[in-house]
């Protein structure tokens, strides 16, 4: 916390950015030249508009490029990997001193502390150039991120403290942690002021205009952390309003020419599907997605000198989806999968011609079968190959293979998935109601499978697993059941690598909330202390 407090006046200045375009394409930052001052700076609506631009991608790289999916694909048993850096996300032995944790924290904190700056500058805009639907739209763009913020933080670490004006601690950055009842009020009530200054829209395939949030984002997203607290009549209506609004559509179904692949490609960044997404920029660090590095099997999909940081687990490949499911090939690669629409070199090295099309090898660069992290596979999700202007969009290869990919939030998928379990109301039991039948099917058909006459709770509860595997919510989902039932789900797992089975006997946690950082213990010693209500302004 100490980085995001005691600096306030720096973070004043550095934090409160205006970015060049407000194309979905050029979300970069440029601190102005001269002295920050909302009042005066502010004289257009695209000004005010670009203010949020940071929100979109840059503040959220530090969670995104592996923290994100170590904290919650490879905890939870989809990803692997094994080596010294990763190993406490496969055996659950979690150690304080994590970088992992750290940036998890320090990233979610800076979102706040950039969301935080624009709370308190923007209301005090005073230039008739600049409309009140301006400066609303953007506020409502502000509050929806700092409750996404501090949605992951608590259900990463549990009790938070709570920050909105980081002057209040700037003489003294130790304070409490928030009950984690008051982290979600505080979450609802931001969401809610989104929901009611956000505009309004339908996405339509000028993909362009779909790159920034809108009342029906926070809708959606105020849905989900309604579920999250059990607060099933809410999140049903929630979802209902943004279902019937026809804001948003799912790909392969209500999208023609399209399927469930084609979310993962760059070529169709803020697509109809799309509620919430991180924007990228093609080629930059700090402003690049670098899955499409991180999840490769070989540097011949990618522009960098690495890939395969992480693979698919056993359990993943052998126990998520269901024969038939066309999303399995979507999310990871067998020997034999092609990908039509991927490009790769013809070499694993990375060299040679590059060509349109894709077929995985049947051995691996070493003339094995353990691919990548020895899984005998390797992920497809998030990997778009190499550059190719009409499929996968340009990038620069000279900056370590960073994609202009988005990172997605949240889906229209999820919320049908949302709406079909707030109908059902409880962990436990079956539903044969009309709405949530219409729902869940709606997702299962796009994916190739029959569509059921009768659901429970545990078959929600897999859908979720197959459509959203290693977009950073199964560690999230766990956490939602009685632990004594994520405990054996967790140690039922294989969690090892092709050759080598590993199990976890016995779990070493007693809950799925991560520890906190070490650094932010020594220099915030009260995050020991027990959490405190929040006083609500």
């Amino acid at each position: 916390m100490k980085k995001y407090l005691i600096n306030y006046k720096t973070l004043v200045v550095l934090c409160s950015i205006l970015v060049i375009s407000s194309c979905s394409d050029e979300f970069i930052d440029v601190v102005p030249k001269d002295s920050y001052d909302a009042a005066t700076y502010y004289d257009s609506d695209e000004k005010v508009a670009s203010s949020t631009n940071i929100l979109y991608g840059k503040a959220w790289f530090e969670l995104t490029v592996k923290p994100y999916f170590a904290l919650t694909d490879m905890a939870s048993g989809n990803l692997v990997n094994t080596s010294s850096e990763f190993n406490q996300f496969n055996t659950l032995l979690f150690q304080t001193s994590d970088e992992n944790l750290l940036g998890a924290w320090s990233s979610c904190f800076g979102v706040v502390a950039n969301a935080n700056t624009l709370i308190l500058a923007l209301p005090n805009i005073n230039n008739p150039k600049v409309s009140e639907a301006a400066i609303n739209n953007s506020l409502g763009e502000a509050h929806l991120m700092r409750a996404l913020a501090y949605f992951n933080l608590v259900r990463f670490f549990g009790p938070v403290p709570i920050v909105e004006n980081a002057a209040d601690f700037a003489s003294n950055p130790q304070i409490n942690t928030n009950l984690v009842s008051d982290v979600y009020k505080f979450i609802e009530n931001d969401l809610i002021f989104a929901r009611d200054n956000l505009k309004a829209k339908v996405r339509g395939g000028s993909y362009q205009d779909n790159a920034r949030v809108s009342s029906g984002s926070a809708k959606a997203l105020l849905a989900k952390v309604y579920l999250y607290q059990k607060k099933y009549a809410e999140a049903r209506a929630l979802a209902e309003e943004v279902i019937n609004s026809g804001e948003f559509k799912l790909f392969g179904t209500d999208v023609p020419a399209t399927n469930y692949g084609d979310l993962f490609l760059p070529k169709y960044n803020n697509n109809e599907e799309s509620i919430i997404a991180f924007q990228w920029m093609p080629g930059i660090y700090f402003y690049g997605n670098s899955l499409n590095t991180q999840f490769a099997s070989n540097r011949n999909l990618t522009e960098a000198s690495y890939a395969g940081v992480v693979g698919p687990s056993q359990d993943l490949i052998n126990n998520a989806f269901e024969p038939g499911d066309l999303r399995r090939k979507e999310t990871f690669m067998k020997p034999g999968d092609n990908y039509p629409k991927l490009s790769a070199s013809a070499n694993y090295d990375g060299t040679g011609a590059i060509t349109l099309g894709y077929t995985m090898p049947d051995l691996d660069q070493d003339g094995q079968t353990n691919f990548a992290q020895g899984s005998g596979a390797a992920m497809k999700k998030y990997v778009c190959g190499r550059s190719n202007a009409d499929i996968t969009g340009v990038y620069n290869a000279l900056a370590n293979g960073f994609t202009k990919q988005n990172t997605y939030v949240m889906r229209y998928a999820e919320l049908l998935l949302i709406h079909a379990e707030a109908i059902l109301g409880s962990q436990s039991g079956s539903t044969s109601n009309g709405a949530a039948l219409a729902s869940y099917n709606k997702v299962r058909v796009r994916a190739g499978l029959a569509p059921k006459t009768l659901i429970t709770f545990e078959d929600i509860f897999k859908e979720r697993r197959a459509e959203l595997a290693a977009e950073n919510d199964y560690w999230f989902d766990l956490g939602r059941l009685d632990f004594a039932v994520a405990k054996a789900k967790l140690e039922a797992q294989d969690r090892g690598t092709k050759i080598a089975p590993t199990k976890i006997s016995s779990l070493p946690i007693t809950t799925l909330i991560y520890p906190y950082p070490a650094n932010e213990l020594l220099q915030n010693p009260k995050l020991r202390e027990p959490a405190v209500p929040y006083v609500f302004k």
